[in-house]
């Protein structure tokens, strides 16, 4: 059966399970530092959005209730891989910040999985990712309007 023939949720759904069970095996053989697919996307954001990361926000940027954030900050923060400051203006808010070992865990993260992007996406001409790309943001920007 052809992938036209299924629906587009379980294709999407099994490409990204293939795509994170080979990163979280080359992870696992090549980093210091073991984490969940999950876990590291919590790193990511938080290194991305730098002063604004707290943990209220991130939980809706994962789509994660906050009790999951927690248990994945909690996890972070035992592997001393960001702390927690709690904001000046609201003491009810933890703001996250990456430390070091943190910052140094991500670049070994990025750079395993720009390897495998760069192995996944040989022999597939520009043209075709460019349209590949092109329908991904047309598929996330539909699927936010609904």
């Amino acid at each position: 059966m052809g992938n036209q023939d299924k629906p587009l949720g379980l294709v999407i759904g099994s490409m990204m399970h293939e795509m994170f069970r080979v990163l979280k095996k080359r992870v696992n053989e090549q980093s210091d530092v073991a984490l969940t697919i999950e876990q590291f996307g919590l790193l990511y954001l938080t290194h991305k959005v730098e002063q604004e990361a707290i943990q209220k926000d991130m939980a809706e940027i994962m789509g994660k209730d906050k009790s999951s954030i927690l248990r994945m900050v909690d996890s972070l923060e035992n592997k001393e891989l960001v702390r927690r400051v709690v904001d000046k203006d609201d003491r009810r808010k933890n703001r996250l910040m990456v430390t070091k070992k943190g910052e140094k865990t991500l670049e070994q993260w990025l750079e395993i999985e720009v390897e495998l992007d760069n192995e996944l996406m040989e022999g597939i001409d520009q043209s075709d990712l460019d349209s590949f790309y092109k329908v991904i943001n047309h598929l996330e920007v539909k699927a936010e309007q609904l």
